[in-house]
């Protein structure tokens, strides 16, 4: 039996949201046999005339107020580790198949909405039953449900493929509501293959360099305070900034008692500890978090940076360091 559920039968805005629900519940429930072969002969009715969606990390659409748009089902494919999704006043439903490479590795799949992420609801599938993973903020029943749909929620892939399925909810002034989140696609990797603290070794010289050059942020800054938290098993390191170099997503914002302020995570098997100084500190952005990387002192780094550009080995313009 063909995979129905991985979306390769599907074509964007081919297949009715009714339909897709109702062949769904009966094939899970049994005796679909004859919708099933139905539904195969519709797929190969509508497949020379529909457009599959590309690859992309971020996709932003937005659904119509059209009758069509209402029932239809719009499919992605999307093969990046991190991106966004934006669905501006949302019709219809959306099935985003999701795969990590090499094909066939196992990963988790963690999504953060928006603080204004409004109007669907976010379903993923799991042993061939959809499951609710983020609810609508503006049909949440309580403050608690309200509160939980703004935080990361994460689940595993299943065979390596993971889906998400994103229903609109029938609201008459649906064009005021964005449906918007971030995703992130980890590879779970088996302890007994890694290094436990692979992740806490300190950075050689080239990596430094690399990381300077390549990283989501850098910043020169001084660490204010270290909270341990053991549930997360995370480290938050608050910190001053006193120059940002680089940030994809603003996670350092203006402050009053230093040029900038923000928190950064790491893992809290790396035992850090609160030190003097100014470090430079470099790292992803992953659904809203500042994730440490490399981390040597100022001072450290700008000897490196002198030494690696008088022998041509810098990969970008280190003259921020040296000169600052």
């Amino acid at each position: 039996m063909m995979d129905l559920w991985s979306g390769s039968v599907f074509c964007q805005n081919c297949l009715p949201a009714p339909l897709w629900t109702g062949v769904y519940r009966t094939l899970t429930h049994g005796g679909g046999k004859t919708l099933f072969y139905l539904l195969i002969i519709w797929t190969l009715f509508v497949s020379g005339n529909c457009k599959y969606s590309s690859d992309e990390c971020d996709w932003k659409g937005a659904g119509l107020s059209d009758e069509s748009s209402m029932r239809s089902v719009k499919n992605l494919y999307l093969q990046c580790t991190r991106g966004r999704i934006t669905w501006r006043y949302p019709s219809g439903a959306i099935h985003i198949a999701l795969q990590y490479s090499p094909k066939g590795t196992e990963f988790r799949v963690c999504l953060k909405p928006s603080l204004t992420n409004r109007g669907a609801n976010i379903y993923t599938e799991v042993a061939q039953q959809l499951q609710l993973l983020i609810a609508d903020q503006n049909s949440a029943t309580n403050l608690n449900q309200e509160k939980n749909s703004q935080e990361t929620h994460c689940f595993h892939s299943i065979n390596g493929k993971a889906a998400i399925f994103i229903e609109a909810m029938p609201y008459i002034l649906a064009s005021k509501l964005v449906t918007e989140f971030e995703y992130s696609l980890d590879p779970l990797v088996q302890e007994v293959e890694q290094d436990p603290l692979s992740d806490c070794r300190p950075c050689n010289d080239t990596e430094l360099v690399r990381a300077f050059c390549s990283s989501d942020f850098v910043i020169k800054s001084q660490m204010r305070e270290v909270a341990h938290d053991k549930f997360s098993k995370e480290s938050f390191i608050d910190l001053g900034v006193s120059h940002v170099f680089r940030q994809r997503d603003e996670v350092f914002r203006p402050a009053k008692h230093s040029r900038y302020s923000g928190v950064v995570v790491t893992p809290l098997k790396c035992g850090v500890r609160q030190g003097e100084g100014h470090f430079l500190m470099t790292g992803s952005i992953v659904l809203g978090k500042a994730r440490l990387g490399c981390a040597p002192r100022f001072s450290q780094f700008r000897r490196i940076a002198k030494e690696m550009t008088e022998r041509g080995l810098n990969d970008c313009d280190l003259s921020a360091i040296i000169m600052g």
